[in-house]
């Protein structure tokens, strides 16, 4: 068993030589290259996923939730696979219409980092200026009947079995466009060898109260699908990385 040491929740475990990329200031959210480009970029990332997702003890539970989901939705997953948390979405859900918040740290991997803008990935805001705009984009893709994975927690933490707190900030966008939300929770299962399994259950739709103001819809849906994570994650029964710590 490995371990890894944090000092908080929001601690990066995982870290790369580009962590420090920024975006240009003036960071324009449009969709990049020709139409053909990313359909072909999305169908080829569909089949790596597809493949990755056979090729590993995986179980997935009410994934025809998110199949048969019509209209923009906003998907919220635990953060918990490096390589999974990045493919699982093409084969779980309709990979042409497929958003995903990434860090902007991604875009600086060299040939990788741009081609995931082709494949869906919207890079999140780092200053105040560029909120405004890629809020607008996100509400533009919705209306049109795209849907957004979101993973609230922000940093990977590989095989962790809890729920880490949220991002509020994060939920933001289906009270906006006022489009359903759903989660979805990686958890682990023990194996008599290798890795565990990982069984991924899909939850939903979550829809708040409409009565309340904006704000605290946001906290009432953030808690709701807490709430649901962490019946999930609950269900783990092996700890493949010990996370312990400092002090």
């Amino acid at each position: 068993m490995r371990t890894k040491i944090y000092h908080t929740f929001h601690d990066e475990v995982i870290t790369s030589r580009h962590q420090d990329w920024q975006l240009p200031a003036t960071y324009a959210w449009r969709a990049p290259g020709r139409s053909w480009q990313r359909r072909v970029v999305r169908a080829t990332a569909k089949v790596f996923s597809l493949l990755y997702r056979y090729s590993r003890p995986i179980t997935i539970k009410n994934g025809w939730r998110l199949r048969t989901a019509t209209g923009g939705f906003v998907v919220y997953g635990n953060h918990t696979q490096p390589t999974g948390d990045v493919l699982m979405p093409y084969y779980l859900g309709h990979h042409q219409s497929f958003n995903v918040l990434a860090s902007p740290a991604n875009l600086g991997i060299p040939v990788i980092g741009p081609l995931t803008l082709y494949g869906g990935a919207l890079p999140t805001p780092q200053t105040l200026h560029q909120m405004r705009p890629f809020r607008s984009v996100v509400a533009t893709k919705l209306a049109a009947g795209e849907w957004l994975m979101v993973y609230p927690e922000q940093h990977v933490w590989p095989y962790y079995t809890g729920v880490r707190p949220f991002n509020p900030g994060a939920f933001h966008f289906p009270i906006a466009a006022q489009v359903p939300a759903y989660c979805l929770t990686v958890t682990y299962r023990k194996r008599w060898w290798g890795r565990p399994r990982r069984v991924i259950y899909v939850d939903g739709p979550f829809t708040p109260d409409r009565r309340l103001t904006a704000k605290q819809q946001q906290r009432q849906l953030a808690n709701q699908i807490h709430e649901q994570m962490l019946k999930r994650t609950a269900t783990s029964n092996v700890t493949y990385v010990q996370y312990q710590k400092e002090g």
